[in-house]
């Protein structure tokens, strides 16, 4: 074709959505990645912040995710700092509140909304829906939009052929452990798998909540292999434990289980957090599984 779950109660994937504003001004991290692609980093007053994308064309800006309803006047005046073309197009990662909060905002001001077609059983605004995969040919660039079993049932990532970036939303981040969401530690292998097949070393790979630290806004084909390494020992040692009877807190408190994720950025920052990870690891890969 051409032209999900709920937002984790668990505090080590929530950690967002408090705007930073100073001066009533939502800040941001500007990266140009060339002449018509740009990475806004939404700066949080909280635990992470939050990327979109902004793809410029011949008459209009392609936006990757809206972010919160508060900051779509604030976003959209920093996008005009680099463009005076209209927001033609949105499209969503999924359907966590900041990927969609500011989609009526857009589509007011015309733009068309694009997303999963499984984001219509969430509270998400929506327009187009697909099933599979959708291409955009914006410009110079084509985007692609392809759905993946990662982190919701509504996840896509968004490719950016000629550009090389990959935006994988929600089912990636270079620094930590993400939520898999329903289709457990398999749904989140999977958007994984198909982002190295799609990278080289050069790949800029997007993520949506992010570190507070610049130098980890994004990743590389690199964090791709290492995270999926990390994924399989993770979920493989918190399977085993979990089946001797160990609770999720002894669990989180194994030394091979941290040994595995200390290799992760924010491992220092984010440990109180781990017993977060290993529980929804143990509700949705194995207590599902195993009668």
């Amino acid at each position: 074709m051409n032209i999900g779950k709920n937002l984790s109660s668990c505090s080590w994937c929530v950690l967002l959505c408090c705007v930073l504003q100073i001066n009533g001004q939502t800040q941001y991290d500007v990266k140009k990645v060339n002449d018509h692609v740009y990475i806004f980093t939404e700066l949080w007053d909280a635990n992470a912040n939050g990327n979109c994308g902004v793809v410029i064309g011949d008459k209009e800006v392609l936006l990757i995710n809206s972010m919160m309803l508060s900051s779509a006047p604030d976003l959209e005046k920093e996008i005009q700092k680099i463009t005076d073309l209209p927001i033609g197009f949105v499209i969503n990662s999924d359907s966590d509140t900041y990927n969609h909060n500011a989609n009526s905002y857009f589509a007011d001001k015309g733009a068309t909304i694009i997303s999963h077609e499984n984001i219509k059983y969430s509270g998400a605004y929506h327009q187009l829906l697909f099933k599979k995969e959708i291409s955009i040919h914006i410009g110079d660039e084509v985007v692609t939009a392809y759905h993946t079993p990662s982190h919701t049932l509504d996840h896509v990532d968004i490719y950016l052929e000629n550009s090389n970036v990959l935006f994988m939303g929600d089912g990636f981040q270079p620094h930590w452990l993400t939520y898999t969401g329903p289709n457990g530690i398999e749904g989140v292998l999977s958007g994984i798998n198909k982002a190295i097949a799609l990278s080289d070393d050069n790949t800029i790979i997007v993520p949506g909540n992010t570190s507070k630290e610049p130098k980890y806004y994004f990743g590389d084909k690199d964090h791709l292999l290492r995270n999926r390494e990390i994924y399989v020992k993770f979920n493989r040692r918190v399977g085993e434990l979990f089946i001797k009877g160990f609770t999720t807190e002894e669990i989180a408190l194994d030394e091979v289980v941290n040994k595995i994720v200390e290799k992760l950025e924010a491992y220092p920052k984010f440990k109180p957090y781990l017993t977060y990870v290993v529980e929804e690891s143990v509700e949705v890969n194995f207590k599902t599984k195993i009668k």
